[in-house]
């Protein structure tokens, strides 16, 4: 059974999809402020409505989903949840597997609406949110992990990706989304897994936001 099918899930995927479609609108007052900021160092996540989804476009959200399912992922970890459409793909795929998504997400409310759209999906029980810095909540989570997706604040990717790492398995995946639209502040994680002679076979994939896809392959 492919659960991405299920007529639930799409329901809520195309209302959630449209609703993010309105970021433009959303981030319109605030962009030259956020622009400034970042050109003179002050710039922080705060800036950033609080109702702003920064989400992942269907094809990659179907994208998490295969890659999930080709390798079997029973153990899920994504950093970002947001208000939960990268959430949904996920755990649509741990149903598949048997497994589940441990997400984790700085705004409660934002949570609290992945949350409510899990359930609404019928996948309630293969996904959580944790809320909070993801050092923190994620630092006691059990291995192996299977697949982390990167999709929260940029700077963290690299700590995020080193605190998973002791918890990997030969063949997990990382998959880091932003690539091309935060290039200078995803620029040290690229680096990071992208080190020749390092743990991991790395490329880019050409969505519209550009995917990190990692291999970890240690020797």
């Amino acid at each position: 059974m492919n659960t991405l099918d299920d007529p639930r899930l799409r329901e809520v995927l195309a209302r959630e999809h449209k609703l993010a479609g309105g970021d433009g609108a959303r981030m319109a007052g605030v962009r030259d402020k956020i622009n400034a900021a970042k050109a003179d160092g002050t710039f922080t996540s705060a800036l950033y409505p609080s109702d702003v989804y920064l989400s992942i476009e269907p094809a990659m959200g179907v994208f998490l989903n295969l890659c999930a399912k080709a390798i079997g992922a029973t153990h899920i970890v994504e950093f970002g949840s947001s208000f939960g459409i990268s959430t949904l793909y996920l755990a649509a795929a741990a149903k598949d597997t048997g497994g589940r998504v441990t997400g984790t997400e700085m705004e409660a409310s934002k949570a609290e609406k992945a949350r409510a759209n899990l359930e609404e999906a019928g996948l309630a029980d293969y996904a959580e949110i944790r809320v909070g810095d993801a050092l923190e909540t994620l630092k006691d989570l059990d291995g192996p992990v299977d697949l982390l997706f990167l999709d929260g604040w940029k700077d963290l990717y690299v700590p995020v990706a080193k605190l998973m790492e002791p918890k990997l398995r030969p063949g997990s995946l990382l998959l880091a989304d932003n690539v091309y639209t935060f290039p200078a502040e995803i620029k040290a994680y690229l680096d990071y897994t992208g080190s020749p002679g390092g743990p991991y076979a790395s490329v880019t994939l050409p969505f519209e936001s550009g995917l990190g896809y990692a291999l970890y392959a240690p020797e």
